[in-house]
């Protein structure tokens, strides 16, 4: 209880204690009434999402849905035995709907309107406008780097670098710029340059606390959910070309293997010189495009030494044992009316991998700079498969006859990376690659260090994108309060709470808030890219598609078509036989048909369910 208080005081040091509950809303929880989101089921039955923090979803029995629709938010009266003050994401909770406050319109999903999104933004929860208070200080902000500001004690002029950015086409933010020079003795000299956003985001503002609330941006098909106000992420904060900009440096030097020899770290001002996109940059130097060529101009070379220098790097992260999935991600592009108008996989190119590996590079630099110092900073922590996974991984294994992992103290990232390479090339490769994926858990935050498996890193923390990442914005106070420590009143920043006892405590309440924030994200961004998915295969109806097994339950297969888009065939609408679900080798096997795990299959389309974001389909007899 202790500990836990004191959490809460630490945040309300840098937060304050939050806004006051209005009076209505304490009446209607009285009352035990709450809105919510209906999610209905095939069954008749439904469930409300709340979006209160800490909540389950409310369980809706059949004969008391009413005239609740799916995807409509609704009042329900919850049951008289519930008590508000013990609920936790473990209780069982039921109601009824009371009436239903905003119907859902199907047909307004497929217009190009942007109902599609704002049906999904309604769904979860996801943050909306940023309070008015957040707003007026966003708009307050400077324009422009003053004078003083650039020439402030501890800040050093980094102007005459021709550093670069390199983003998507349509990127609007600019975390991070770049310079990568090949020295004299064979090594390699890499610029990192992050946007200093903490230095317009004072602790204790409105700006900070709905940071805090949204610890991460949101990327949609169509639109971003920032983490903070636009005139800040795409105005003052953002490394844009030909513009004076505040910036935390990590300067690094590495040896032609790849190892890191020297370092530094320090606040700059700099001006970058060319905004690159990845297409241009793949283009002329994977495609040798003279067109592109031209385009990058006096950055070509220094483009051509980052390039070397990624292959170093990577080279060197797959010596220490670094493991590389490479799945690709699906893309969804849309027209001029915002209608989807393509979907396809895209995978990482060069320029992808190039700036990776510099992120990659001064992630890592920084975090173990500042560990060594003893700061307290929230770190990126990646678990191996903890004793159970590891055991259902083995058994897999054993049952393709292949060798199964160490279970014990010898099992590391260098042992699940032989593994992977051992399948390369075999029928089995996808299914192994699921499997290991699926025994390691999900990377977090973390007040204290500990190995970041995938990377085969000791040392990690996030650092680069402070603009859509609460965890960097942290990550910068410690290190301006390191730099700054000793300097005369150094412009005034309030870096670090008056009481730095309290320090550690936020940082863990903090890592806890941005790894669930984070989580909501990306399940927000799948059922958005599900959304669209559904859109752009609605009239297709009917046809058939080549695909490939892509999951398997007991109740049916995933399948994936060459695009990229999944759907399932439900059990019922495989070819009639008597079927066993073998979980160990995710498989459904019957007497003359079996379904594994990259299994090419041909598929017909049934149904499209764009309110539960479901595609139908059915095997199509070859």
């Amino acid at each position: 209880m202790r500990k836990k208080n004191a959490k809460k005081q630490a945040k309300n040091e840098l937060h304050g204690p939050g806004p006051k509950r209005h009076k209505s809303d304490r009446q209607a929880e009285r009352a035990n009434v709450v809105q919510g989101f209906f999610m209905a089921a095939q069954a008749g039955y439904g469930f409300v999402r709340t979006h209160r923090p800490g909540w389950p979803d409310v369980f809706i029995p059949r004969d008391l849905v009413g005239p609740a629709q799916a995807c409509d938010w609704v009042e329900v009266g919850l049951s008289n035995h519930v008590d508000l003050r013990k609920i936790t994401p473990e209780s069982r909770i039921s109601g009824r709907i009371r009436r239903v406050l905003q119907r859902t319109d199907p047909s307004r999903l497929v217009d190009g309107s942007g109902e599609d999104m704002q049906l999904i933004i309604r769904q979860f929860g996801a943050p909306g406008e940023f309070p008015d208070e957040a707003l007026a200080e966003a708009a307050a902000a400077p324009q422009q780097v003053s004078p003083a500001e650039a020439q402030s004690p501890g800040r050093r002029d980094r102007r005459e670098l021709p550093l670069v950015t390199i983003d998507g086409v349509d990127s609007r933010d600019f975390d991070d710029a770049v310079f990568c020079q090949r020295l004299e003795n064979g090594n390699f000299f890499l610029s990192v340059q992050i946007a200093d956003v903490a230095h317009y985001v004072p602790l204790h503002s409105a700006l900070e606390k709905e940071a805090y609330a949204r610890a991460t941006s949101i990327y949609l098909p169509d639109r971003v959910l920032p983490m903070l106000p636009k005139q800040l992420s795409n105005g003052i904060c953002s490394l844009n070309a030909g513009q004076d900009r505040l910036a935390l440096a990590c300067d690094m030097e590495f040896g032609p293997r790849g190892r890191l020899v020297k370092h530094e770290i320090y606040q700059s001002v700099i001006r970058v010189q060319q905004r690159l996109d990845y297409n241009t940059v793949n283009a002329a130097l994977l495609d040798d495009d003279p067109q592109a060529q031209a385009k990058l101009g006096p950055a070509l070379p220094m483009l051509r030494d980052l390039a070397a220098l990624q292959q170093i790097l990577a080279a060197y992260r797959h010596r220490r044992g670094a493991l590389d999935f490479d799945f690709p991600e699906l893309k969804v592009y849309l027209d001029e009316q915002g209608k989807v108008a393509d979907v396809r996989q895209r995978r990482s190119r060069l320029a992808e991998k190039m700036i990776e590996q510099a992120m990659l590079a001064a992630n890592e630099c920084v975090a173990e700079h500042f560990f060594r110092l003893g700061q307290p900073l929230v770190f990126r922590v990646h678990e191996g498969p903890n004793a159970d996974r590891l055991l259902a991984l083995n058994e897999a294994l054993l049952a393709l006859h292949l060798e199964p992992l160490p279970a014990d103290g010898d099992f590391n990232p260098k042992a699940m990376q032989k593994l992977l390479h051992s399948v390369e090339g075999l029928p089995t490769a996808e299914f192994v690659q699921v499997m290991a994926l699926r025994s390691m858990s999900h990377a977090s935050y973390a007040p204290k260090r500990s190995l970041h498996f995938g990377l085969a890193a000791k040392f990690y923390c996030h650092f680069t994108s402070p603009i859509r990442r609460y965890p960097d914005l942290l990550v910068h106070r410690v290190i301006k309060n390191a730099l700054t420590a000793g300097l005369p009143a150094n412009s005034g920043e309030d870096l670090l709470p008056r009481r730095e006892k309290r320090w550690p405590a936020y940082v863990e309440a903090a890592a806890v808030q941005s790894s669930e924030r984070e989580l909501r994200a990306e399940e927000i961004e799948r059922a958005a890219v599900k959304l669209k998915c559904c859109l752009f295969m609605q009239d297709k109806i009917g046809q058939q598609f080549a695909a490939k097994v892509s999951g398997v339950t007991a109740k049916g297969v995933f399948v994936a078509l060459e695009n990229g888009i999944e759907g399932r065939i439900a059990l019922e609408s495989l070819p009639a036989d008597s079927y066993e679900y073998l979980e160990t080798l995710l498989m459904l096997r019957g007497r003359e048909h079996s379904y594994a795990l990259g299994d090419a299959v041909q598929v017909r389309l049934t149904a499209v369910d764009l309110l539960e974001r479901r595609l139908n389909f059915e095997e199509v007899s070859q």
